[in-house]
């Protein structure tokens, strides 16, 4: 429990202190650094061989809002700032209709061999739920089964991040956004974190990241 703990205050950490940093410019405050260092250090129990594809450890709902609460003390950014930071987003050229998005999206992912799976058109669901046009939204999914077989035997808890979604909105100017949570891992590298990623694992994934990019990419500018 305690290094699952280590783990989440790190992630909320780095979030808070590389989030502020990129948005404001200003430097991470020495408190945090070296709370954030104290967090990364190795420890004894880190340093034993997980066992593939088992789940840790629950964190409690209350030590989960605790932790978050800590995350939010520490960074000047407001909620929606820290959700605008996750997220992969690019506006489709304006002559594009709908369709021609998603049928660039689908002809990529088949050229580059990413599997599509499904999509959940929930903009169709909320009109016939209300009876009342709603802006456009849909979730389209993609899969790489043989990357996620071996995400889930480094983290079961991973999971509840499967499949790969990609998605595409109208905002209130009825322009059309895909976006995607921003699963970039780069900033691992050279990083000495307990429990690291194989480097075989961190390619994988940073590959199929590259690939739900050039579909992103595909779709907002049109190309089959």
């Amino acid at each position: 429990m305690a290094i699952l703990l280590k783990a989440l205050r790190a992630m909320s950490l780095t979030l808070a202190a590389g989030g502020a940093l990129a948005q404001v410019g200003s430097p991470v405050n020495s408190g945090t650094a070296a709370v954030l260092a104290e967090d990364l250090a190795p420890t004894t129990a880190s340093a034993r061989p997980d066992t593939p594809n088992t789940m840790m450890a629950t964190v409690s709902p209350e030590e989960r809002r605790r932790l978050m609460r800590q995350s939010l003390a520490w960074s000047s950014l407001s909620l929606r700032e820290r959700i605008n930071l996750m997220t992969y987003k690019v506006e489709a050229q304006p002559d594009l209709t709908w369709d021609d998005v998603i049928s660039s999206m689908r002809h990529r992912a088949n050229k580059i061999n990413l599997k599509f799976v499904g999509a959940h058109l929930i903009h169709k669901e909320i009109e016939a739920i209300t009876g009342k046009p709603t802006p456009k939204v849909a979730i389209y999914h993609f899969c790489d089964a043989l990357v996620a077989r071996d995400l889930l035997d480094y983290s079961l808890e991973a999971a509840a991040l499967l499949p790969c979604r990609i998605a595409v909105v109208e905002d209130s100017r009825q322009r059309i956004w895909l976006a995607m949570f921003d699963g970039d891992i780069g900033w691992l590298d050279g990083a000495t974190v307990p429990g690291r990623l194989p480097d075989s694992l961190q390619e994988a994934i940073s590959g199929l990241r590259r690939g739900l990019e050039e579909i992103i990419q595909a779709g907002a500018s049109g190309t089959l």
